[in-house]
């Protein structure tokens, strides 16, 4: 379904985001891509998904090449990005409704799937209500439903559950498994969680600076490492006199290095720790601390790696401008005829009730300071081009309106030309009048000048 031959991307900056990348996803399978931050997951989604080209390599998705037919993958695929694509002030209907005409399907075709990815996620109590009034899971539901109105072969999810709290990370799972079983959709899945990918995954890449160092299940990657990890803190003055002393005893298997902590590995842990307590005590080296555990995929990622994966280190998951935005008291539905904004929910909730205190309406605070003259230079600037400025962008009676002055000029005018003005004897004299009138009127209504007269209200 998914298959990429020495697939390679170096930027102009001269990093290399992928090297040599090559992988075989099977149909109907989750296939887990695990990796730390920067580990070059993203970039492989995007070549996958038409949104990149590789700097060299080869990539097919669902029997089509990535570059030669990138139309046909598109319409075989959907793709749901690390940051949510919906639209804050839309409704959930019009997000799936929008998605449908994208993809030019049929309307009825459109009507019936709306209503049945509507059913499927759970969504249909909030379908008709504006995604910024919806949890950070329900937005992320519908995010899934959108990339999937069109029936695709293939889902890619990029990080899906990324700053969700752990309820809505459990439920989403629950979709994804559904989405896989009892649809047959084939998912390649990209996360930096390691329970995520233990959980969902038939089998997980480990991808490390761009490359893959080991492709197989979940249970076979943790069955590489042979019996339980203990995991030992010391001071890094005699961590290596420790690792020293360890390897010559029969009970330890294998030793990796992280930092100050030492990772020893032996067939039964509960057994072999006093053991090697008392043969680093005899030799004065202090341990801070011990735990002990059977192997996790962070063990694996340890041994093919060399470095340990530490989750939540960057700030991948910092909500985009427009969320950012929202929060900020925009993401709000205008009541018709009633005549005030009302805030709506926050990301934070899963039932959409934010805390309104961190989400201060600045139209109904800042702005208004800002009117009433506090120091900001640009309000002092403000006051200034309408003391100065505005009186003199036309000669207009205070209170008058710019369509008044007009409907004068224009009857003078016509006076004129029937030779009816003040001096109606003198016609070409009249005549020449108005035509400065004309040229005045046409250097006032100048937008540059009374847009901004009318922005002033009118006041010299």
């Amino acid at each position: 379904m998914i298959k990429t031959d020495s697939l390679t991307k170096t930027y102009s900056s001269g990093t290399k985001a992928l090297d040599n990348l090559t992988i075989h996803v099977k149909e109907g399978e989750v296939f887990g891509f695990l990796g730390p931050n920067g580990a070059g997951k993203s970039t492989a989604i995007k070549i996958l998904t038409t949104l990149s080209i590789p700097t060299s390599g080869s990539a097919w998705v669902s029997g089509y090449n990535v570059l030669t037919d990138a139309g046909k993958v598109r319409h075989s695929i959907g793709y749901v990005a690390q940051e949510t694509g919906v639209d804050y002030f839309l409704s959930g209907r019009e997000n799936l409704v929008l998605q449908g005409r994208m993809y030019r399907m049929d309307k009825k075709d459109i009507y019936h799937r709306v209503e049945e990815l509507l059913g499927l996620f759970d969504l249909k109590g909030s379908a008709d209500e504006l995604v910024s009034t919806y949890s950070g899971g329900m937005r992320r539901k519908l995010d899934i439903a959108t990339a999937l109105i069109h029936n695709p072969r293939v889902l890619f999810l990029d990080e899906p559950t990324l700053g969700l709290d752990p309820h809505s990370r459990s439920s989403l799972w629950n979709y994804i498994r559904m989405l896989n079983k009892d649809l047959k959709v084939t998912i390649f899945l990209t996360t930096h969680y390691l329970d995520e990918a233990d959980k969902l995954s038939h089998r997980i890449g480990i991808l490390h600076k761009g490359s893959i160092k080991i492709i197989d299940t979940p249970e076979a990657l943790k069955d590489s490492i042979k019996g339980d990890s203990v995991n030992l803190s010391l001071n890094s003055g005699v961590k290596e006199r420790a690792i020293s002393i360890l390897k010559g005893n029969t009970v330890v298997k294998d030793i990796l290095c992280e930092d100050s902590h030492v990772r020893v590995y032996v067939n039964n842990g509960s057994e072999a720790i006093p053991g090697l307590m008392k043969l680093l005590n005899e030799h004065g080296i202090e341990i801070s601390s011990l735990t002990i555990s059977r192997p996790t995929l962070d063990d694996v990622y340890l041994k093919y790696s060399g470095v340990s994966f530490k989750e939540g280190e960057s700030s991948e998951g910092s909500n985009p401008w427009w969320a950012q935005w929202a929060k900020k008291g925009w993401g709000k539905n205008w009541k018709g005829g009633e005549g005030e904004w009302k805030q709506e929910g926050s990301e934070g909730s899963e039932d959409g009730k934010g805390n309104d205190s961190e989400n201060k309406d600045w139209g109904n605070n800042d702005w208004q300071k800002w009117q009433q003259g506090s120091d900001n230079q640009d309000n002092q600037e403000w006051k200034k081009w309408q003391k100065e400025d505005v009186a003199g962008a036309a000669e207009q009676p205070p209170g008058d309106s710019w369509e008044k002055q007009k409907g004068a000029w224009n009857t003078e005018k016509d006076k004129g030309e029937k030779g009816e003005g003040k001096n109606g004897d003198n016609k070409k004299e009249e005549n020449n009048g108005d035509n400065n009138k004309e040229e005045a009127w046409k250097k006032w209504s100048n937008a540059s000048d009374w847009e901004k007269w009318g922005k002033g209200g009118g006041k010299g």
